[in-house]
């Protein structure tokens, strides 16, 4: 492999420094050996018109003869009556008039149109002397290099009688740009701008105070939390700017509340995140919608150059093709490709900012006060690939990390509005897991209780809760109830076609649209329309079905305040006692008490057996669910298969109820982890993705070699 990079090199290097000659710049001059090529017949070769300021000058065999009745007129025919119309039809003029028509052609008249010759010894390369020689020959013109000119290079005078109307080419039609759909175009976009700039100047005078209160509590945290490895630390890496949380959540610091305190532990769902806070405004509310209505303007003016190219636009323009640019064909197809390449530009820039843009109109603000929390998570990509990379692939992964990085593409981006509960307490709702502003810590953090880690701590909580007790635990860690949001069909769709890849095929798609190739294009149109409803169809089928799966919800029996009551899993909470019962479903992770219980649990491990299931026993032993105290762990998700109360024992809890104690809801169960890790997956990068990333590089250095080469040879055949 390192024996061939040299001479890979060397062959480029050869190809870069080697000069070589276009043999096509002279058409059918030479052949593949450089001989020039022999002469060619060439019929029925079409003259020009002879233009002389006399009739009379004009050969024998071109001048004009009439009808008693009519008359011989500019246009080089006879006629009735040579009108003003037909007058204007000089072939002499070369379609020009008034100012633009040189004082020397202006009393130029034709001739008779000398017929079609045939040249036996054609130069390709001297087409226009072949054909004039041809042209006198047959008119009997007799040593016309001296009497004869050409039109707009030598005129009529001196030995010179007549003159070849070789019309040059007609100026290339252009724009004024005062045109209205280009006064449209400016206005549209200059207001936008404007409202961009207005918004950028009056953000940054607005967030002065917010980004200097965030620094000084952010410093003066600092050192009072790193002495606590479980409190959270200051972020020496922030991202380029200012961490505008409180206290930044690295390691995501949970706040657990016990009878002897307060102890941290570490939440694994958010390691590394930090928060940003914003507020609305109307100003930044009116520049989101305003460059989304300019996209779709954009989209809508390609869509009018199309019509255009046909000839479909309505009212004066229909029927007329290329009527936008002055029936044109190459200013049309240059201004749509101007147009599009412009579209294309903005459709690339909002994706790269996609996740940046909505809170960039908005203002920033400390967390604890602003009306949105913004999550900024790292994403740690699981690679699922050889141990062993080449070079090549070593390489590409370096500059992929780097461009994921550059494109902030390396981190999750989720903004969360903040909310409040009955209490006035504020919070936030992140992956399923409600996240509680703590007044003393200053920093948002999920909530869980400290039931006690010993079998005698655990049995003490038998007879319950307290409404009070109830309602407060209920509002730090919010309802037992995970919730899926399914989106509907047209959201569906919406979030499908704003990825990358339809964004690219929208845009080639015009291509196809302007090109005349409106058949491939609507064939390929049905064809990622069929496939982004297949798609859209079996996400939308998983998520309901995870929706099912997650959403579970029925009543079971509750002691509250020293009573039972029926009361529906979606408001239970830590703590709360239960009765277990054959055939109910577990909608958290409770700890037995009293009685046995054979469980289901196929539904989270696969174990097609039942599995018998002990109360905790009266003693001092350490509860772990890891170890032993799985035995006496009932996990959500699990079925309850049979229950028997244990009314005499002389070692576990005497009861006619088989009684669990509530350990952990929501997301914090077993079964709301495996919950949250499906709808919340980290990026998992296989051989394949790895792979796929050489040809992408490869295709890419491809395109930009074809390209260059198109260039060049386009520009070498003129």
């Amino acid at each position: 492999m390192f024996g061939l990079l040299p001479r890979v090199v060397a062959v480029f290097a050869l190809l870069v420094t080697a000069s070589a000659f276009q043999l096509w710049h002279d058409v059918n001059r030479y052949d593949a050996h450089g001989n020039e090529c022999l002469y060619r017949k060439k019929s029925d070769v079409v003259c020009s018109r002879l233009c002389v300021t006399d009739l009379s000058s004009c050969p024998t065999s071109l001048q004009p003869s009439c009808p008693d009745n009519q008359s011989f007129c500019a246009d080089g025919e006879c006629h009735d009556e040579c009108t003003d119309d037909i007058q204007a039809q000089n072939p002499c003029h070369c379609s020009r008039s008034g100012n633009k028509l040189p004082s020397e052609a202006q009393n130029l008249v034709p001739c008779l149109t000398i017929p079609n010759v045939t040249i036996q010894q054609f130069h390709a390369w001297n087409s226009e002397e072949d054909i004039r020689i041809a042209c006198g020959a047959e008119a009997n013109i007799t040593d016309q290099s001296k009497t004869v000119g050409v039109w707009d290079k030598s005129w009529i005078g001196g030995d010179i009688e007549a003159v070849w109307a070789e019309c040059p080419a007609a100026p290339t039609p252009n724009y004024k740009y005062n045109e209205s759909y280009w006064i449209a175009t400016y206005a549209v976009n200059g207001a936008l701008a404007l409202l961009i700039l207005v918004w950028s100047v009056y953000k940054g005078f607005a967030e002065q105070s917010v980004r200097a209160a965030a620094l000084n509590k952010t410093s003066g945290a600092e050192n009072k939390l790193s002495d606590s490895p479980g409190n959270a630390v200051y972020d020496q890496n922030r991202d380029k700017g200012y961490n505008l949380s409180e206290k930044p959540l690295v390691g995501g610091v949970t706040k657990t509340t016990s009878e002897n305190g307060s102890v941290d532990s570490m939440d694994p769902a958010m390691p590394n995140s930090c928060l940003h806070g914003y507020r609305n405004k109307l100003l930044g509310t009116a520049c989101i919608w305003a460059i989304t209505l300019v996209t779709l303007l954009w989209i809508c003016f390609l869509g009018v150059w199309t019509a255009d190219y046909y000839g479909s636009l309505p009212g004066k323009y229909s029927g007329k093709l290329y009527s936008l640019a002055y029936g044109s064909d190459n200013l049309e197809l240059a201004t749509f490709l101007i147009l599009w390449g412009i579209s294309f530009i903005i459709l690339i820039v909002l994706y790269v900012l996609k996740p940046h843009l909505r809170n960039y109109f908005r203002l920033l603000a400390l967390p604890s006060k602003g009306k949105y929390v913004c999550v900024v998570r790292p994403l740690h990509e699981i690679k699922v690939i050889e141990e062993n990379t080449n070079w090549l692939q070593h390489y590409i992964n370096v500059f992929t990390g780097w461009l994921q990085v550059s494109l902030s593409r390396d981190k999750e981006y989720t903004t969360c509005p903040i909310e409040k509960t009955s209490e006035g307490r504020i919070y936030f709702t992140y992956q399923c897991t409600r996240y509680v502003f703590d007044e003393q810590t200053q920093q948002y953090a999920p909530y869980e209780f400290d039931l006690g880690t010993s079998h005698r701590r655990l049995i003490q909580q038998a007879d319950g809760l307290s409404g009070a007790e109830v309602a407060y635990r209920l509002e730090l860690v919010g309802p037992n109830f995970i919730e899926v949001k399914v989106p509907s069909i047209p959201a569906a769709f919406v979030r499908e076609f704003v990825s990358f890849f339809y964004l690219y095929q929208l845009m080639i798609l015009w291509i196809y649209y302007v090109y005349a190739y409106w058949q491939v294009g609507l064939v390929d149109t049905g064809v990622i329309l069929l496939s982004a409803s297949i798609k859209v169809a079996l996400r939308v089928q998983s998520e309901r079905r995870l929706k099912q799966m997650a959403e579970q919800e029925e009543t079971t029996p509750v002691k509250r305040d020293g009573e039972w009551s029926n009361v529906s899993t979606r408001d239970l909470v830590p703590g709360d006692v239960i009765e277990v019962t054959t055939g109910a479903h577990m909608s958290c992770d409770c700890v037995l008490l009293s009685g046995n219980a054979i469980m289901n649990e196929s539904s989270l491990t696969g174990e097609p057996l039942p599995i018998r299931k002990f109360p905790v026993r009266i003693d001092d032993s350490h509860y772990n669910v890891a170890e032993a105290g799985k035995m006496s762990t009932l996990f959500a998700g699990t079925v309850v298969s049979q229950v028997q109360p244990v009314t005499k024992s002389t070692d576990s809890l005497e009861s006619d109820r088989v009684l669990a104690l509530v350990r952990f809801t929501g997301t914090m169960s077993d079964k709301g982890q495996l919950v949250r890790r499906i709808l919340f997956p980290n990026p998992i990068s296989f051989i394949f993705n790895e792979q796929m990333r050489i040809v992408v590089c490869i295709l890419v250095l491809y395109s930009i070699f074809v390209m260059i080469m198109a260039t060049y040879l386009y520009k070498g055949n003129s």
